[in-house]
């Protein structure tokens, strides 16, 4: 009966040896969970920066077919050129739109290729923000 007691308390011992990690243990998985936090931190600030240039692009589009809309449903076709030509509007207060530059360009083609064709060209151009290039759209209105 003794040499199973014996036995059990050597077992016991053997398992009660090691109780925890080493330091070198713990230096490993502090510089490995580091670099993960390193690595997550800088892929929040890429992906904050792409989503809010994402966003701005967004809004810039959104300037230019407004303006695009807005020709398009005016009514008087002879002042197309005259009432939108060369027309800059800088919001500056408002809240949603604030800092960007809408420029719209309408010229007038009559005669363009040949003297039976009239139209007017629309280009608005939206500019600001974060926006490394300008967002323009284009459109083409015909004499009706």
């Amino acid at each position: 009966m003794t040499v199973a007691v014996n036995s059990r308390t050597h077992v016991r011992r053997a398992g009660l040896g090691r109780r925890g990690m080493t330091l070198v243990e713990v230096m490993i998985a502090i510089v490995i969970m580091s670099g993960a936090m390193i690595s997550l931190a800088r892929f929040g600030g890429r992906f904050e920066h792409t989503t809010a240039k994402a966003n701005d692009m967004s809004l810039a589009s959104d300037l230019a077919v407004l303006r695009i809309e807005q020709v398009k449903a005016y009514r008087v076709y002879a002042s197309i050129v005259s009432t939108f030509n060369n027309v800059t509007e800088t919001y500056t207060t408002d809240p949603v739109y604030k800092n960007f530059t809408r420029m719209t360009v309408a010229a007038r083609c009559s005669g363009c290729p040949t003297s039976t064709n009239d139209y007017v060209t629309v280009t608005v151009t939206v500019t600001g923000r974060s926006l490394v290039s300008p967002i323009a759209k284009t459109t083409i209105i015909a004499v009706f």
